[in-house]
């Protein structure tokens, strides 16, 4: 089933999404949310971790975002990212990296560059929700981490970072955003 670009240039236009429940992209009322709570991307460098269809990207450079670095382990899941940015023609505004994301090092990515703007979304139906703090380093002055992780079952750094006041937690049905701000 496609799945609609919800904002910017290419609002309306479809991205298709595979047919298996082992990806589970970001719902558009999730993702309006965030972009609404971000307040405009413009030219901004985005890491998008657990890329899985691609559609967070996608939704970043219709809004205006410069550029966009994608991390998907999974081939087939990658190709599709591929294709999805080629037939939106925004192929020159991708990096796609095949790599497991937790492994990778900033320095992989770019050794001087950080990024406005981090999301990630790891699978967390089929693995411990990771620790994802480490990511935080790499955003540029100003910058934002998004984590996409679990409503009803929120790590426990997630919790200690909530209570010292360092992350927001915003629910959105079986999803919560874990808002960090540089």
């Amino acid at each position: 089933m496609p799945i609609r670009i919800t904002g910017g240039l290419l609002r309306g236009r479809n991205v298709p999404s595979p047919d298996t429940s082992r990806t589970r992209p970001t719902g558009s009322r999730t993702r309006e949310a965030l972009f609404n709570i971000l307040q405009g991307v413009e030219g901004f460098r985005m890491l998008d971790l657990f890329a899985g269809t691609g559609i967070m990207g996608i939704e970043a450079i219709s809004r205006g975002a410069a550029s966009v670095v994608a991390v998907e382990m999974a081939h087939g899941q990658a190709r599709l990212v591929l294709q999805a940015y080629k037939a939106l023609s925004l192929e020159k505004q991708l990096t796609l990296l095949e790599k497991n994301a937790l492994n990778i090092e900033k320095g992989l990515l770019c050794s001087e560059c950080g990024f406005d703007l981090i999301y990630a979304d790891p699978p967390f139906k089929d693995m411990e929700y990771p620790d994802l703090r480490k990511y935080w380093e790499w955003l540029n002055p100003g910058g934002v981490a998004v984590f996409e992780a679990p409503s009803r079952n929120l790590p426990a750094w997630v919790k200690e970072a909530s209570e010292a006041g360092l992350v927001q937690v915003r629910r959105y049905g079986e999803s919560s955003l874990v808002i960090y701000r540089g």
